[in-house]
């Protein structure tokens, strides 16, 4: 039996299955009162305290949104957890379809109406929530379209839910074998792990045991992808933006600008990839290097972490932001705050989740290797991020584009990883350590776009009027994934079926390249802190805990961080060199 202090306390959301029903009911009452309001939010008092209102019963949704599928996330099979997902979903559809009445109002009230909130006094929390609402006019549809589309939200949510299902409950993997013939039984929080193990023979046989596993699914979840990209697309048409990246760039006023810099800069860069690549072949002694190589440790035998020592090393390294932030890290796990291990049933990967009310949780994976130290301190970051703001916002300013809530994980990531470079005077174990750093750069940095353009790619050809196909959709993955490092990876091996699984694909649009820009924002970050602490720390909490004045792009520069200029990308990957050519420099003494 799991011990109960590894399992996370989702009661602190609902206390149990009809705790969460009698929510969802009150929730139902709430929204038949806030109806009450169609027609009268042309006076300030009565339009502040439907926005108020309206917030508390949202936050009380999510409570119950969290119960139900942070549930379901640890046990897909959870026949009762379904059953109330159903539920939820009608509490959902009622919620949004019967307040759909307000985007159009305050669009038929006019821009002057709304621009006079901004000069009273009691709106002076809702600046920016009201600038957002005329922007968004240009794309506010009629009572009775913003209604339909209410009702129709509810099954596109269907395409991610497949997915959860089709990877988290329905596949099944065989057992995979070691070069000594030990049998290992894999789940989807395992396999990642696996692939980390120095026994190459393990390696080979996971990457087969996936690469048939996803086979098997092939049919249907090119279909599921296909129509999830084509939805998307509809969606955003019939809001007359004019593209899905538009769409979604806009929302927080970033220059499309910002996403091009991105990926040139990383694309322009991509010989650092190959560098990490065939410095690790070299080492290893590979006459051939698979796909399944590519996390191959470069120790022999890598040491296994316990969760709580891998909790003891993120607050030494992090003990740098000062006792509070420490704290912080010591009440997650108090409070249980995190799941731990991985089991059958149970998700893949790692996140945060939270509401405004609440702590947040954290799902992981623990096999103990290095990289799940990395992970914890990465969502670690999510999670005070969120503590900081929602103890510092109103509920209406919480909202942040992914690129800022990744910049608060990955700072995460690199102060952890210059902490063990720090603590070490072993040229072997530095070595190693940097190596993991390194794989972190290539894994958030380039990865992340190289995937980002595979999925500008679909989107794009749909909006064109072309059409995707599995053949299609397999070749453009090797291409933006693989095909650079033909020459250093023997690709016969590659599961061109990967896309099918990353989870960000369907959670939400043009979500994967924020990590490279989150990356690049926290390495600023980080190299402020070793030149003036105090004056960074200053910045940095001002950042964790965000602003209610200022979109991201103002909030940004107002920290020093230009992500219109392109000297801000050049100078970061002047950086990601810098330390790539110290790892290749290491590897030529490294004793393997």
């Amino acid at each position: 039996m799991e011990k109960e202090k590894y399992i996370w306390d989702l009661t602190k959301f609902c206390k149990d299955i009809t705790d969460c029903e009698n929510k969802l009911q009150e929730i139902e009452n709430e929204v038949a009162y806030l109806v009450q309001f169609k027609g009268k939010l042309g006076a300030p008092d009565k339009l502040l305290e439907f926005w108020e209102k309206y917030y508390l019963t949202y936050d009380k949704f999510c409570t119950c949104l969290i119960y139900v599928n942070a549930g379901l996330d640890t046990n897909m099979d959870d026949e009762d957890l379904r059953l109330l997902q159903g539920k939820l979903e009608k509490t959902r559809n009622i919620f949004e379809s019967n307040t759909a009445f307000v985007g159009p109002e305050l669009k038929s009230l006019g821009n002057d109406y709304l621009r006079s909130l901004k000069n009273d006094e009691r709106f002076k929390e809702w600046k920016l929530y009201v600038d957002d609402i005329i922007f968004a006019n240009e794309h506010t549809l009629s009572e009775v379209e913003e209604k339909m589309l209410a009702e129709v939200s509810n099954f596109t949510r269907g395409y991610n839910e497949i997915n959860k299902n089709c990877y988290g409950a329905d596949i099944k993997y065989n057992d995979a074998v070691d070069s000594k013939g030990k049998v290992y039984h894999l789940n989807n929080g395992n396999i990642s792990g696996f692939l980390s193990s120095p026994d190459r023979t393990l390696r080979k046989s996971v990457s087969e045991s996936v690469r048939e596993a996803y086979s098997h699914y092939t049919n249907l979840m090119t279909q599921n992808f296909i129509y999830y990209i084509k939805t998307v697309v509809t969606l955003s048409k019939i809001r007359n933006y004019k593209s899905v990246l538009s769409r979604n760039l806009s929302a927080f006023r970033v220059n499309e600008k910002v996403y091009d810099n991105v990926i040139k800069f990383t694309r322009e860069n991509i010989d650092l990839q190959a560098m990490y690549y065939k410095v690790k072949k070299e080492v290893l002694g590979f006459d051939e290097m698979y796909n399944y190589d590519i996390s191959a440790p470069f120790e022999k035998n890598t040491h296994n972490y316990t969760f709580e020592e891998g909790v003891d090393m993120v607050k030494r390294a992090l003990s740098v932001l000062g006792q509070e932030y420490v704290d912080l890290i010591d009440r997650a796990v108090k409070e249980r705050w995190i799941d731990v291990y991985p089991r059958d049933k149970k998700r893949s990967g790692g996140y945060t989740w939270g509401t405004y009310s609440r702590t947040y949780i954290i799902l992981l994976n623990w096999t103990g290797d290095i990289a799940d130290v990395f992970t914890l301190a990465h969502e670690l970051g999510h999670a005070i991020q969120h503590y900081f703001t929602n103890s510092t916002q109103k509920i209406q300013n919480i909202d942040q584009p992914i690129f800022l809530a990744e910049t608060a994980s990955t700072f995460n990531e690199i102060i952890l990883g210059n902490y063990l470079l720090k603590n070490t005077d072993d040229s072997n174990e530095k070595f190693v350590v940097l190596s993991h750093l390194i794989k972190e750069i290539v894994g958030t940095v380039f990865s992340q776009a190289n995937m980002s353009m595979f999925e500008d790619f679909c989107y794009k050809t749909i909006e064109n009027g072309g059409n995707l196909s599995t053949e299609v959709l397999k070749q453009k993955w090797l291409e933006c994934m693989q095909k650079p490092f033909e020459n250093i990876i023997n690709l016969s091996q590659y599961n061109l079926l990967g896309w099918q699984n990353v989870w960000h694909f369907y959670n939400r649009s043009y979500y994967v390249w924020q990590y490279t820009l989150a990356y690049m924002i926290s390495s600023y970050f980080v190299e402020n802190l070793k030149n003036d602490k105090q004056k960074a720390l200053g910045a940095y909490y001002k950042f964790l805990k965000g602003t209610n004045e200022y979109y991201p792009t103002e909030f940004l520069k107002m920290l020093g961080v230009d992500i219109d200029s392109e000297e801000f990308y050049k100078k970061s990957f002047k950086g990601f060199r810098t330390l790539f050519e110290q790892f290749k420099e290491l590897a030529k003494d490294y004793k393997y």
